[in-house]
């Protein structure tokens, strides 16, 4: 009966080990995933930002950076706060698991204590054989020595076994201890961070403050922006509804859709099947303009309307196509922009704000192939400007591009 109690407790402590693993494990390790991205993403708005400062006069696009970047510092923190909240469980669990081995460890003793003190009893021989020879026959004498031995083998035994069982607690005192830094560190980062958005948040307010100086100025921009924009919006429905009759006499439709041949149709279906899942128009970059009705940063009674996305990116960085096509148009705009328009089937990419351009009209480009370099204004900003239309229907190409 005490070596069965001994095994029951044996594999008890055995199994606490085993089975110690956090349920929350796959939680924390999506926190980390996720704490990592964050701070990628600073690291990105950092270099952003170091490219707008160049010219020391305050922009917008430093106000959108610098929004960007408390967005994500404060999601940081949060992250961080996580990330204590699990460490604080996880040294909450442990400390109840050695308590618990401990306990268990004590009755083991105490159990492997009374064996000895039998032990000692009957260590004479002569009772060993008295023990034995009073059996009532030879098969009750065979278990009974059979018996004995088990005793001695197994006080060997129990004897390891606290060894090791003491040797895992005092593992297990390590890593607590080990877990405690760590919060300890976390705590101290979460501190950092704070004082980096209280600065940021700082630095944000000066930024505002020196914009809100000139408004006159800034609706003049805005003026200037929408006007452009009318213009290429203009230019893109022109030719597009060019390509759509072009297609329709091809294809002898008239039924207000674009008329497709057997290729252009199957390049359709391959970019509706890859909605959500397009690449991005540049290799890396922020989204700095969304889709739709949007209030001016500054002055929250001013609005536009952007008819696709604009991605903040760096210095130098070449646009690149979403999907394999062909170059239907390349249109210069006041200023020397230019603007590029992809047809995929019935469905066309336009990128726009580009410099240098790389391809022709007529060209068959494949994905992710590079067209043109984005240009660089006087902030130190670079911004390529990107819509996807169906037809003559403007799409919101978030929903298009994959997530980041």
């Amino acid at each position: 009966m005490i070596i069965q109690r001994w095994k029951l407790s044996s594999f008890f402590i055995l199994a606490l080990f085993i089975f110690a693993q956090p349920a929350i494990s796959q939680s924390k390790s999506q926190l980390k995933k996720k704490k990592a991205k964050i701070q990628q993403e600073i690291k990105k708005l950092n270099g952003l930002l170091g490219e707008t400062r160049t010219n020391k006069r305050k922009s917008e696009i430093q106000l959108l950076i610098l929004n960007k970047k408390i967005g994500a510092r404060q999601e940081l923190i949060s992250a961080i706060a996580n990330e204590v909240f699990y460490i604080d469980q996880e040294i909450n669990k442990q400390k109840n698991q050695i308590d618990t081995l401990k306990a268990k460890l004590l009755e083991l003793k105490d159990q492997y204590t009374k064996m000895v003190q039998f032990a000692y009893k009957n260590r004479n021989a002569t009772n060993k054989l008295i023990f034995i020879f009073s059996s009532e026959d030879f098969n009750q004498a065979y278990k009974r020595l059979k018996y004995i031995h088990e005793i001695a083998e197994y006080r060997v035994y129990q004897s390891e076994q606290i060894k090791l069982s003491t040797e895992k607690i005092e593992q297990k005192i390590i890593e607590l201890e080990e877990k405690k830094q760590k919060k300890l560190s976390l705590k101290q980062n979460k501190k950092a961070e704070f004082n980096r958005l209280q600065n940021e948040q700082e630095e944000r307010q000066e930024v505002y403050v020196e914009l809100r100086k000139d408004e006159k100025k800034l609706r003049s921009n805005l003026a200037k922006k929408r006007s452009e924009s009318k213009k290429l919006q203009a230019a893109i429905k022109k030719i597009i509804e060019r390509e759509i009759a072009e297609a329709k006499k091809r294809a002898e439709k008239s039924n207000g859709t674009i008329g497709l041949t057997p290729k252009a149709k199957k390049l359709s279906k391959d970019f509706i099947s890859n909605k959500g899942k397009l690449p991005w128009p540049v290799k890396k970059g922020v989204v700095s303009g969304k889709f739709g009705n949007q209030k001016h940063a500054v002055y929250e009674h001013l609005t536009t309307i952007n008819n696709g996305i604009d991605i903040l990116t760096n210095k130098g960085t070449r646009a690149r196509t979403v999907f394999k096509g062909k170059i239907a148009a390349i249109i210069v705009l006041p200023g020397g922009k230019k603007a590029i328009l992809i047809q995929h089937g019935e469905f066309f990419t336009m990128y726009s704000n580009l410099d240098k351009v790389l391809v022709s009209k007529g060209d068959e480009v494949d994905t992710q192939e590079e067209i043109a370099t984005i240009m660089t204004d006087e902030n130190g900003k670079t911004e390529v400007h990107f819509e996807i239309w169906q037809g003559n229907q403007k799409q919101n190409p978030s929903f298009w591009i994959a997530p980041k």
